[in-house]
């Protein structure tokens, strides 16, 4: 038996909450969805939540009553009468327009919770290396860092850069993917009957409940669609054999010496593509020479014949950069945005620019604060 301390943000109050003993009255499925969404991980989830937003209304809302709410949400899934709230829809322009499904804050709690206490340790644990996305100590620097590697490992094979790439991209991956084929895929993975029936849920409940997409939005979407594509990876990775190999959520970069042998496995990823994901590879999809550049990431990696691997940010995206810029300028002007916002794109932008190793990069960097 223990008693867990909790101090609400909104009303201050002093929360004492009695947990630990109801667990060992009850077994299997039941004890296991009172241990996932217990108050204290619901409490938890709400903290990671509210980050910089605690300002707005529905975190306001939420908190002024946050012991109930809690409970609420608590009760509602033990219960299993949870049902997912309803999306709210917007568009963002940045690195290109998406179309973002937003759930209810409390819905996002739920999503927070379970997402750090069951789906994120256990799909982990089934990832491969080189599937660097959303990952903890991975990401987009990690990734490009993978693709450096392998060019300068392959170009130590034989001293030269007549090295093919392969680089392929799925077609409007995210509102593409299968719910069924997600939800057999994970099957593969140790979940309890109490976890598969709330993945279920939030696969099943997805913005339209069609049966194919998934919402831009949640968290849970990005960790189901770096799992779907785990066949590809063990394919490219156990039957083909490649090596250097690399993945960014659908854009994967393979690299060999045979051109025809790329070939091959492109036929290969095609075929598992369509018949056992019901995806298809965009246009985006070609093989090619590593001294003319991969596109990956934002930046063109090129192998030099001297082994060196430059990363130069791709024509587009300086263009795009330059129109964000001069986007926030106009709203600065205006009074629309404050200093803050102000100061947080540009190390955004600063941060992503340090990833490049050509030398105009360092004039674009000393230049830029004072463009806004």
């Amino acid at each position: 038996m223990r008693w867990i301390n909790f101090s609400a943000h909104a009303n201050n109050n002093i929360l004492f909450i009695f947990e630990g003993l109801k667990g060992h009255f009850f077994s299997g499925d039941y004890m296991n969805l009172e241990n996932i969404f217990s108050f204290e991980n619901l409490y938890d989830a709400h903290k990671k939540c509210r980050k910089s937003k605690q300002h707005k209304g529905e975190v306001i809302r939420f908190e002024v009553n946050i012991s109930e709410n809690i409970y609420k949400l608590q009760k509602e899934i033990i219960s299993r009468k949870y049902k997912v709230g309803k999306y709210k829809e917007f568009i963002i322009y940045e690195p290109k327009e998406r179309l973002i499904q937003a759930l209810p804050y409390r819905d996002r709690i739920v999503l927070r919770c379970f997402c750090d206490n069951v789906l994120i340790p256990k799909i982990e644990k089934k990832l491969i290396n080189d599937n660097v996305a959303c990952r903890k100590g991975k990401g987009t620097k990690y990734g490009m860092d993978r693709l450096k590697y392998f060019l300068q490992k392959e170009y130590f094979k034989n001293n030269d850069n007549k090295v093919y790439y392969l680089k392929c991209d799925i077609r409007k991956y995210f509102p593409s993917i299968n719910h069924n084929i997600l939800i057999n895929n994970l099957k593969r993975i140790d979940f309890t009957g109490d976890e598969f029936w709330f993945i279920k849920k939030i696969i099943n409940e997805q913005p339209d409940n069609l049966e194919r997409g998934l919402a831009l939005g949640n968290q849970s979407s990005q960790w189901f669609a770096l799992y779907y594509l785990d066949k590809i990876d063990r394919l490219i990775k156990e039957e083909l054999q490649i090596k250097s190999y690399v993945r960014y959520m659908d854009d994967f970069i393979l690299l060999h010496r045979d051109k025809k042998y790329l070939q091959y496995c492109l036929e290969k990823i095609n075929k598992v593509c369509i018949e056992k994901l019901d995806l298809e590879l965009n246009q985006k999809t070609q093989i090619g020479l590593v001294y003319n550049g991969i596109d990956f990431l934002g930046f063109n990696h090129i192998l030099t014949n001297s082994g060196k691997v430059i990363r130069k940010l791709r024509f587009s995206s300086k263009q795009r950069m330059r129109k964000h810029i001069k986007t926030i300028r106009k709203l600065k002007d205006k009074s629309i945005i404050d200093e803050e916002y102000v100061s947080m794109r540009i190390n955004a932008f600063k941060a992503h620019l340090k990833h490049s190793n050509e030398k105009s990069m360092d004039k674009l960097l000393s230049n830029l604060d004072k463009k806004i």
